[in-house]
């Protein structure tokens, strides 16, 4: 049995203060999305030299299916504004990752380098590096 890759999801925006309303809406309603294709899990994360903390959001992928689906959420999401980007942090073997997509381009190596994270952990064959995720 593999255990669940567990993707930390951080929204920003060039356009949008994080505490506006209308970017506070707009990264729920990736949250909603996200949560029909994975097992979405909110957190408190300590803001480092402050008391204060924020939302963290991770997603559980449990399969390949999950990852695929995920990431098709992602670059739906992002391709709705190119001043969006998500920030997605895992843990690779006890090494931190993180790779940056934007809504400009969602970079392909940066995709792949995730699918293999994702592939080692859940057994399966990843994307071959001269393939374009679709």
């Amino acid at each position: 049995m593999h255990e669940d890759i567990l993707l930390s999801v951080d929204a920003r925006s060039d356009d949008y203060d994080p505490d506006d309303e209308r970017w506070r809406r707009q990264v729920a309603g990736l949250h909603t999305e996200l949560d029909t294709v994975a097992d979405v899990r909110r957190s408190a994360r300590p803001v480092p030299g402050t008391r204060g903390a924020v939302e963290q959001v991770i997603i559980a992928l449990g399969g390949a299916g999950a990852f695929t689906a995920a990431v098709e959420c992602l670059r739906a999401w992002l391709a709705r504004d190119r001043g969006r980007r998500v920030d997605l942090r895992w843990n690779d073997n006890g090494v931190e990752r993180y790779v940056t997509l934007t809504g400009q381009d969602v970079d392909a190596e940066a995709v792949r380098e995730l699918s293999r994270a994702v592939s080692r952990r859940l057994g399966g064959p990843g994307w071959p590096a001269d393939t374009e995720p679709s």
